[in-house]
């Protein structure tokens, strides 16, 4: 007898559906998988043998064929244990047919039949309701990822002998819940840097326009500390870009019940380049997704790993290869990048002496290639503060006041169509929007540092973040000579 149920695989972020087919026939008993498994879904079947036979119902004598269709696609992980083995039960009549049919099944199984979660629930759960099918058998555990969605028919299980009680009595009940956010871990509050006001004004900028950013400081300036306050700068996730966000945390195999503040990315220095960019699951580029990517101590990447930077910041994907396929991960992020301006780290500190020779310090910032350079907006060179100064400074301001800052600026560029970094060229071309003298200036300076046009474009488009945050309807020379000082690369011995 052949029973079918579904299952899925994740193809990059995205659920492709499996049908699972289970046949009992007459011959030499055996237990055969076909349809291109991994070494993972191979070794079901000593995980659904022992299972079976702990809750009373072994694996008939009879010769098992499991076929996961389509056969030209990749299967990958434990997570078809469970629909394999309710296909055998639902074959040898232990489960009405009619109980599994069309439904969607994921779940690894323990020996003593124990379901364990698996990653990439909620793109299943998004996956079935694109498809019309409705009900979803998934671990326990993995509930708090669907459970806010609609028009799912959730069969939470915690044992393969609670799933065999559940079927006869029909669908339980799974309460829905609202919506919450989560903190998320590593952001700082502004008002705990002290003193480095430009620093802070560069973060407002970077957070109210969307740029990229680059720090170049002495050790203990406040680098780190500044960039982990940027997401809390930000505004709250839209609901599309929530679920997407979610959707890469399910990917990964980490779970969040739920997500409303943009996440954060610090991966360390030595990561490898597969898990920086993603390789069969996503990498920390894709886990940064609408959200920050920190890269602390930048020069010390895999030069590999920041040329794959090159495509996510244009285009907000990164492509990877693999055997006979090529998959595509979502990585739009906001990149903010730090590190030290030569080996010792104090080239330019007014009160360390540099030991480094021109060479070695002029080799050690030319690990970050000009490709990567040219594409970031701001490129801010710290000072380390006075410690006195600092410690006794009063007028301090919160997160909480300069996000209120942030927002209006991104309400001011959400009302003309897009937020800054993404901003045209046409759109400085039009009369009124920056003063002649502003642009001759941004001009005359771009071709004394021999500026890409890319590089141009971004001096504008950070003088108009800048405008927004002031205030001001139109660029002028004050706001376009901020933006100039904010690329301190471009200036001689850098």
């Amino acid at each position: 007898m052949v029973s079918q149920l579904f299952s899925t695989t994740l193809v990059g972020v995205e659920a492709q559906f499996v049908r699972v087919e289970v046949d009992l026939a007459s011959g030499l008993p055996g237990f055969h998988i076909v349809g291109l498994p991994d070494a993972a879904v191979g070794e079901s079947v000593h995980r659904v043998r022992s299972a079976l036979r702990s809750v009373g119902h072994p694996i008939p004598p009879r010769r098992c064929t499991i076929n996961l269709a389509p056969g030209d696609l990749r299967k990958e992980g434990p997570r078809f244990d469970l629909a394999i083995a309710l296909g055998l039960l639902a074959g040898s009549g232990v489960v009405a047919p009619e109980l599994v049919t069309g439904s969607v099944v994921l779940g690894e199984l323990s020996l003593e039949g124990d379901v364990r979660p698996v990653r990439g629930v909620l793109n299943t759960a998004l996956a079935l309701r694109e498809r019309g099918l409705k009900r979803l058998f998934l671990p326990h555990e993995n509930l708090s990822e669907v459970d806010w969605l609609d028009g799912l028919e959730l069969w939470p299980v915690s044992t393969l002998a609670e799933m065999l009680e559940l079927l006869p009595s029909g669908a339980p009940r799974v309460e829905r819940r609202a919506r919450r956010g989560e903190p998320v871990e590593g952001v700082l509050d502004l008002g705990d840097v002290l003193g480095q006001e430009m620093g802070k004004r560069v973060v407002q900028v970077a957070a109210a326009g969307g740029h990229h950013l680059l720090w170049i400081g002495p050790p203990g300036c406040g680098k780190t500390m500044l960039s982990r306050c940027l997401p809390g700068l930000l505004p709250e996730l839209e609901d599309q870009q929530a679920l997407e966000v979610l959707s890469v945390a399910s990917a990964m195999g980490q779970a969040r019940s739920d997500q409303l503040t943009a996440p954060l990315a610090q991966p360390h220095c030595h990561i490898s380049t597969p898990a920086l960019l993603g390789s069969h699951r996503p990498g920390e580029l894709s886990r940064a997704h609408q959200g920050v990517l920190f890269l602390d101590e930048v020069t010390e990447f895999a030069r590999d790993g920041l040329e794959g930077l090159r495509t996510a910041l244009e285009t907000g994907w990164v492509e990877v290869g693999r055997v006979k396929t090529r998959v595509r991960y979502p990585a739009r992020f906001q990149l903010v990048a730090a590190c030290n301006p030569c080996p010792c780290g104090y080239a330019g500190d007014e009160k360390r002496v540099c030991c480094c020779s021109d060479h070695r310090r002029l080799g050690y910032l030319n690990r970050l290639s000009g490709p990567i350079r040219d594409r970031l907006d701001l490129q801010v060179l710290l000072q380390r503060t006075d410690l006195r100064e600092s410690w006794r400074g009063k007028d301090r301001m919160t997160t909480a006041q300069a996000r209120q800052r942030v927002l209006k600026a991104r309400a001011r560029q959400l009302r003309r169509g897009c937020l800054n970094r993404d901003l045209s060229r046409r759109f400085f071309d039009e009369t009124g929007v920056i003063e002649e003298k502003a642009l001759d200036y941004v001009f005359d300076y771009a071709s004394q540092k021999f500026l890409s046009m890319r590089a141009m474009e971004k001096i504008l488009r950070v003088a108009q973040t800048v405008a927004d945050l002031d205030g001001q309807p139109r660029i002028d020379m004050e706001q376009v000579q901020e933006a100039v000082h904010y690329r301190c690369l471009d200036q001689q011995g850098w």
